[in-house]
């Protein structure tokens, strides 16, 4: 039986990042894999993984909660038969369910023992969220049963308020406002887990609604496709290839073009270009733009949002 782990969040919210800090502290000495959802064509965060020597296995046909009976299940069947781990951890896209993403594993309790459900929350962005999209967001945090503060830029009162909000809406999860990298390991490897409410059990019961995708491009090129229907908005990816060599400044300046004059509400942008000295990646959700220097290789840009246009994003990137 393998140790399986559900890293949870919104998008944007550090999921890659909290993979990057367990791993060594966590689960030191055993063999992780991580099954990962990148959104669009541009495998920027398994890249990131992958420069951390994990062995990494990809869902890239959009959100994971798209293919939950079929590429799930069959990538975690191969993995566990191809490498087995002793520890699995799966890293859904930001728009799936968390429920949906239990029930999944559920069903292969003959494969995998669900050890933790953890949630990402980010602290910054909280109540955007939650008031523009509240049925995922809130879905993640009800089925945690650990739950970690990011983005913890603000006061204390702020977050305080923030960590109310979240009890009213899961009265019984940890929840944890430190940094990760000091938080004792056995929390990250076991607890108990939420004792489910009767409503909850009940979407736990219910049938996971497969989404309609609609996909343009290929490989190599630009594509845009709807991943989650909420009451107002489709959530989009925009991915596409970046051949120049740039530095951090003219990073910055192209994503704060984008980000600052593109239609619609850009909710993540994420990629790695070549710079002068080597690869440079870049994470962005509002509020906060992350540029540093890269160990691995990758010419991907990817932008997620709401009533976002390809054609649009691609000419303000390129400065046109």
């Amino acid at each position: 039986m393998t140790d399986l782990y559900i890293i949870s969040g919104f998008l944007g919210a550090g999921k890659t990042t909290l993979i990057q800090t367990m791993v060594p502290a966590v689960f030191e000495n055993r063999k992780v894999v991580v099954i990962e959802n990148d959104f669009g064509d541009a495998g920027i965060d398994e890249e990131l993984l992958k420069g951390d020597s994990l062995t990494v296995t990809s869902l890239n046909s959009g959100c994971i909660c798209c293919s939950l009976n079929g590429d799930f299940n069959r990538s975690l069947e191969q993995v566990v038969k191809e490498y087995a781990p002793e520890v699995i951890l799966v890293e859904p896209s930001g728009a799936g369910r968390l429920s949906d993403i239990i029930k999944a594993c559920m069903n292969q309790k003959d494969l995998v023992k669900i050890c933790r459900c953890i949630t990402v929350v980010d602290v910054m962005n909280f109540d955007k969220y939650r008031e523009n999209f509240g049925d995922v967001f809130i879905n993640q945090i009800q089925f945690g049963d650990l739950i970690l503060l990011s983005h913890l830029s603000g006061k204390a009162g702020e977050i305080r308020e923030t960590m109310d909000k979240i009890r009213k809406l899961n009265p019984e999860a940890r929840i944890e406002a430190d940094f990760w990298d000091g938080i004792p390991a056995e929390v990250f490897r076991e607890g108990d887990r939420v004792s489910l409410t009767e409503s909850l059990m009940e979407d736990l019961k219910k049938p996971i609604a497969l989404n309609r995708k609609i996909r343009t491009g290929g490989k190599g090129e630009c594509a845009v496709r709807p991943l989650f229907r909420f009451t107002r908005d489709f959530f989009l990816s925009v991915s596409f290839d970046c051949e120049e060599v740039l530095t951090e400044e003219e990073l910055k300046a192209k994503i704060n073009r984008v980000t600052g004059q593109a239609d619609g509400m850009i909710l993540r942008g994420k990629g790695i270009v070549k710079g002068p000295a080597g690869s440079i990646s870049f994470h962005y959700i509002p509020g906060m733009l992350k540029i540093q220097s890269l160990r691995g290789e990758g010419n991907s840009v990817c932008f997620i949002g709401t009533g976002i246009k390809k054609e649009q994003i691609i000419s303000l990137f390129k400065g046109e």
